[in-house]
């Protein structure tokens, strides 16, 4: 693994810790408390346990954001 490859991970390892698990998710939305699942305010980091919908799914552009911001 590269040194890029390491600092992209230590980046991504502390958005999550700092913003949570939702704030890398597509379905996502921001409120007054952080990242939460869009429409249930009240959902934050349960999505895979609760089994509703949606679930978690990983949002591309965080990571290509993070990217750019390497660069």
């Amino acid at each position: 693994m590269t040194g890029a490859e390491l600092r992209m991970q230590k980046r991504y390892r502390a958005y999550v810790r700092k913003h949570g698990r939702c704030s890398v998710c597509q379905f996502r939305a921001a409120g007054d408390a952080g990242f939460h699942c869009k429409g249930w305010p009240d959902r934050a980091g349960t999505c895979d346990t609760d089994g509703k919908l949606p679930t978690f799914r990983f949002d591309d552009a965080v990571l290509e954001g993070m990217r750019d911001a390497q660069q």
